[in-house]
């Protein structure tokens, strides 16, 4: 008799959650849930959003809990977000309260993300958890806003709007003596038979000299040194070639470009020409392939910092036109090899540079914040602490440090690039006034770079200045046909897409 009353009152229980469960998976189809910002935005390496969630009243039984579960859905990859705090149980809500929850939400961002989906759907269940009810997917909403990504890594504009990434040594100049064969033999030969200091200072500047940084460094460590006045009058200033980093070249411009044609073509060896001479035919020769195969026999016949340093920039430059990605990888390792045997000559702030480059291009942003800053280091060369304050602003804004990145840029040269990266992170603190003065000096020093009226579209639909936005955009889409293509899907300009006048920019 007993058993019978037993099955009888399972199954009145079952009943009882499992219609409880459905009256709740009925009555939530009234939940409002808000998203802020919409569309999601990139925020340095990640992607930041709040959901708020409002549920009906009276929506819960004792017996009946409900929890909502985000999701973000990008080609074939999904995030889930388990850590989800949206939970709602019934016997803890109160008939007539609005059971109301808000909660923030990261992301790592991935490329792909752009036209990616957030949704989210929910779970009744039972106090069990043996009978559980899922509501369909909802989308809240549509794709990440990229922006910083327009931020840009190069040094200057090639033909095409191709930018030259890395960073070469020169021929010449102060600071690019020892970075060839000889490095600082001449200095340390100088030294050894140099007679106006003692033993002890000669080997502390003999393990600088030999150690890491450019010359501007050296010097500066030297300066500390009380003997450096007359060391630099009696040694430094009487080592050949101290300003100009190598001999003259002794054959003319034609007969170097012979010979380096029968060397590029493997019909002559390195030492026809000699360090000078191919240094110059590479660094002269504007095919970069060309220029690849030249210093690749340069790390042959004349191995040294300036030989291998720009073969690897060569690499890197051949990595970013290339579009296979098997040969893309293939050329970045081929450069972070060159860099690294540069660097194991000396530590140097070209090799060091262009380290950083490498995190950057692969996205490591952080890391090449901190490679900058280290290369920065290693020069006291006014010239090239500006092209690392320059770095160091572009990747501050993929870091989303947008304030930081506007000091470091301003602290760079005042060429397009830095103008358009400096007038980005200002469009990023939502400072329109200092945006618009970069965008308009970007444009004037190269008219026909389509980025800085791309910025200036930016403000335009920022503000809902409809004149500025239209005008400047066509400008940009005509000079450059990956912002043409940016265009068409970027979310800054997505409530103006159906325009009249956004359209005909693009017919």
């Amino acid at each position: 008799m007993l058993k019978p009353i037993i099955h009888s009152f399972l199954f009145f229980l079952l009943l009882f959650s499992s219609c409880s469960v459905r009256q709740v998976i009925k009555k939530v189809e009234n939940q409002k849930i808000s998203v802020t910002p919409v569309p999601l935005e990139r925020y340095g390496d990640s992607v930041r959003f709040e959901l708020r969630v409002s549920l009906p009243r009276q929506v819960f039984h004792k017996n009946a809990n409900y929890k909502l579960i985000p999701e973000f859905h990008y080609g074939s990859r999904t995030v889930v977000f388990e850590e989800s705090q949206f939970i709602f149980e019934g016997a803890k809500i109160e008939p007539s309260v609005t059971p109301e929850k808000r909660q923030s939400f990261s992301m790592r961002f991935e490329n792909g993300m752009e036209s990616g989906t957030l949704e989210i759907y929910g779970v009744a269940y039972n106090n069990s958890g043996w009978y559980k009810k899922r509501t369909k997917s909802s989308v809240l909403t549509r794709g990440v806003k990229n922006t910083p990504s327009l931020a840009q890594l190069g040094q200057i504009y090639e033909s095409g709007n191709i930018f030259q990434i890395g960073l070469y040594v020169p021929r010449d100049g102060v600071d690019s003596y020892g970075m060839f064969q000889d490095g600082w033999r001449t200095f340390k030969d100088a030294l050894q038979s140099y007679s106006g200091i003692g033993f002890d200072e000669r080997a502390k500047i003999m393990t600088l000299i030999q150690g890491r940084g450019d010359y501007s460094y050296k010097e500066k460590q030297l300066q500390e040194s009380p003997q450096y006045v007359a060391l630099r009058r009696d040694v430094i200033l009487r080592i050949p070639n101290l300003t100009t980093g190598l001999p003259e070249i002794q054959k003319t411009p034609m007969e170097i470009s012979v010979l380096a044609h029968h060397i590029r073509n493997n019909n002559a060896v390195p030492q026809v020409l000699t360090e000078s001479e191919l240094a110059y035919a590479a660094a002269n020769e504007p095919r970069l392939s060309e220029k690849n195969k030249l210093y690749f026999a340069m790390v042959k016949g004349y191995p040294s910092v300036f030989s291998w340093n720009n073969l690897g920039v060569t690499y890197l430059n051949l990595y970013h036109r290339e579009v296979d990605r098997s040969k893309k990888l293939g050329h970045l390792s081929a450069a972070r090899d060159a860099f690294d045997r540069a660097n194991g000559i000396f530590e140097n702030p070209y090799a060091s540079f262009n380290m950083a480059m490498i995190d950057a291009l692969l996205g490591n942003f952080l890391e090449a914040y901190q490679g900058f800053y280290i290369s920065m280091s290693l020069t006291q060369s006014e010239e090239l602490r500006k092209l690392h304050q320059a770095k160091l602003g572009a990747v501050s804004i993929l870091n989303g440090d947008y304030r930081l990145a506007a000091t470091h840029l301003n602290q760079g040269d005042r060429n397009q690039v830095n103008m358009f990266n400096r007038g980005l992170a200002y469009v990023m603190m939502e400072d329109y006034y200092n945006a618009l003065i970069s965008f308009e000096d970007s444009a004037v020093l190269e008219i026909e770079n389509g980025y800085p009226f791309y910025g200036l579209a930016l403000i335009g639909a920022r503000n809902g200045e409809e004149e500025r936005l239209f005008e400047n955009l066509a400008k940009a889409v005509e000079k450059n046909e990956y912002l043409k293509q940016r265009a068409l899907v970027d979310l800054e300009f997505l409530f103006y897409r159906q325009h009249d006048r956004f359209k005909n920019i693009f017919r």
